[in-house]
């Protein structure tokens, strides 16, 4: 296959039931990687021997008889003719932080993204949607959607305070920096999604 630069492939991801089939029809679960350009294959990354290609099972939209179908819509309606897809997109959600949350100094966000696509779509979702997603229930649309939730800081000191290099007081912008370095490794596009570090900040 081509080669891919290692910050474009999303690796060590776990398809659920449902999600995937193989070019011969068979339901594929196991280990998957996805390449920025939407494509998905067995194996944890590129270096599995006998990765193949998979394809998704497409949402409602794509199976709809009056759709323009895209070329995985047409092959998985070819192999499953009677299978009925009715699954829920998770739509978008603005939080509104309370007095008590600027108290405690933190909220708890909660993001989805296109399991694959080219641009990897990002949108921040409510809690609900989120619950629906990690646990595939409501209908939400699991397969092609992964979800995460992170700690977000928004009161504080705009850096971390130190006295002798001992941190005392943690920094608004330091904190959230840290959180999305670290959740960009899982979930590609989360730092430029939430590039605003001070988003809801009430600095003290």
């Amino acid at each position: 296959m081509p080669y891919y630069p290692k910050s474009r492939i999303i690796e060590n991801q776990l398809a659920n039931p449902g999600q995937f089939k193989t070019a011969d029809g068979k339901d594929y679960t196991g280990a998957y990687y996805t390449t920025f350009d939407g494509k998905s294959f067995t194996g944890a990354n590129p270096y599995t021997l006998n990765s193949r290609p998979l394809l998704n099972i497409p949402k409602q939209s794509d199976l709809n008889p009056n759709a323009s179908y895209d070329a995985e819509a047409i092959q998985y309606r070819k192999l499953n003719p009677s299978s009925p897809i009715s699954l829920i997109d998770p739509t978008p959600f603005t939080p509104r932080p309370t007095d008590a949350d600027y108290k405690a100094g933190k909220i708890t966000r909660y993001l989805a993204r296109q399991r694959n696509g080219t641009t990897f779509k990002i949108m921040e979702i409510s809690q609900q949607t989120y619950n629906d997603l990690t646990t595939n229930k409501n209908g939400s649309n699991f397969a092609l959607w992964k979800a995460i939730s992170i700690f977000w800081q928004i009161s504080g000191p705009l850096h971390n305070e130190r006295i002798n290099n001992i941190t005392t007081r943690a920094g608004i912008i330091d904190t959230n920096q840290r959180i999305l370095d670290q959740a960009e490794k899982s979930f590609i596009g989360i730092k430029q999604y939430l590039s605003d570090l001070q988003q809801f900040a009430r600095v003290s």
